[in-house]
């Protein structure tokens, strides 16, 4: 299937700065005057070209009439028109791709993508000059409903070179999904910079492990990759701790070799103090704004919010959640419990309602709590619906928490055996 002939244009977004500097707080060499500096300064950065704070995007649209490249499947793979983009469904492995041109080298990616289920698909791209066409990949999840938009980073990669490729997406067998829009974004060396210094000051979550340790600052080379900064375990960007302890550890060899006497070594050792007492000044200050950073948060989104509104860290409502689930539990010794994913939650229920144990007995147990879940659904003959497949026995909602969470009971203790509408 091809579709269209025309392979997208980058847009330019223009993002004029802003200079703010106070003159008393400048610390400069005694041969330079403050003012002479700013005005160097200030005549460096407004005589930059436009394009050194630009920020280059490459759009893929798949909507009906709207498609501007040309798409070619390979593999078990077919592809339809759809009003809203393109479905995209396998037997088999298969993979979509197009030519990236190769005058453009985007560090992130932006992918719209939709399913009726929840999928495991990947962002794929494949070098030119490779004989044997290895496929890199980037895995995405696709939660089922309404489109989603997928960010990540590819600048950090080891394997996204710039070199002519093909990009695209991949999919596994029996998978479906509605591609919308693929968003491929660069920006200037300057613009990565000014991200670095905002990355030191993006804050990490309270997690499980930070009560052992802490990943401290953290520096990033795009918007995107500091936006998923501490998404993943290690982060993604590389350690201001480990730069700022290296420049500490060169600064001790130095003062410890420094071979001049009298007031040379007296003065080098004053600035070398000097360094070391705003190392780490900067460093207490980073990691105290994180402490408050977690106060803060739970403040607003927990302490200061109504009961059927606050969430609490990376749980949601989960709390809220058990507390309003638990009475209809009390007289039962397990029940089957449906989550976005077993960990934390499943050891979580084991403690919050207990006697009454948690787990995936479906042949013995009548009570089954969902969690989070839209993909689990009522049937027509009242059995719970997953993927299409029905797996309860007939029963009804004893209580409803939100339109993905609920507590539902069969008519009858189930009996082993193939379960039919």
């Amino acid at each position: 299937m091809q579709n269209g002939t025309t392979l997208a244009q980058p847009v330019n977004d223009f993002y004029p700065p802003v200079l703010i500097l106070d003159t008393r707080y400048l610390i400069l060499p005694p041969m330079f005057g403050k003012r002479p500096f700013v005005f160097a300064l200030a005549f460096f950065l407004l005589s930059l070209p436009a394009g050194a704070f630009a920020k280059d995007s490459l759009i893929f649209e798949f909507s009906e009439g709207k498609v501007n490249a040309t798409w070619t499947g390979h593999g078990l793979i077919k592809m339809q028109k759809d009003p809203a983009g393109v479905i995209l469904s396998t037997t088999g492995t298969g993979i979509f791709l197009t030519d990236l041109p190769e005058d453009f080298y985007p560090q992130a990616a932006e992918v719209t993508v939709s399913a009726k289920r929840r999928e495991q698909i990947y962002f794929v791209w494949i070098y030119k000059d490779d004989p044997e066409r290895e496929n890199f990949d980037v895995p995405m999840t696709v939660p089922p409903g309404k489109p989603n938009v997928i960010l990540f980073s590819l600048s950090d990669r080891k394997d996204w070179k710039s070199r002519p490729k093909e990009i695209g997406l991949a999919l596994p067998p029996n998978t479906e999904v509605i591609a919308h829009r693929i968003e491929l974004i660069s920006w200037s060396p300057l613009e990565m910079f000014f991200d670095r210094i905002k990355s030191f000051w993006t804050m990490d979550s309270y997690a499980p492990y930070s009560i052992n340790f802490l990943w401290g600052p953290e520096l990033a080379s795009n918007p995107v990759q500091r936006k998923v900064l501490f998404d993943s375990q290690p982060p993604a960007g590389f350690s201001a701790t480990l730069i700022l302890n290296s420049a500490l550890l060169l600064l001790a060899i130095s003062a410890l070799f420094f071979d001049k006497a009298g007031r040379q070594r007296k003065r080098f050792y004053k600035i070398a103090a000097g360094l070391f007492f705003l190392f780490w000044l900067v460093l207490d200050l980073r990691m105290s704004s994180e402490f408050l950073s977690w106060t803060a948060h739970d403040y607003r989104t927990f302490i200061s919010e109504p009961v059927n509104a606050r969430t609490f860290r990376d749980r949601g409502r989960f709390y809220d959640f058990a507390e309003y689930v638990r009475p209809y539990l009390f007289d039962r010794s397990s029940y089957v419990f449906f989550a976005t994913s077993m960990w934390p939650y499943l050891g979580n229920m084991r403690y919050l309602t207990y006697p009454a144990i948690p787990g995936i007995d479906y042949d013995n147990d009548d009570t089954w709590v969902i969690y989070g879940r839209p993909d689990v659904t009522v049937g027509t003959s009242n059995n719970l619906v997953m993927d299409n497949e029905i797996i309860s026995e007939p029963g009804r909602i004893l209580v409803r928490f939100d339109d993905s969470s609920f507590v539902f009971r069969t008519f009858q203790k189930p009996s082993p055996g193939h379960l039919s509408e």
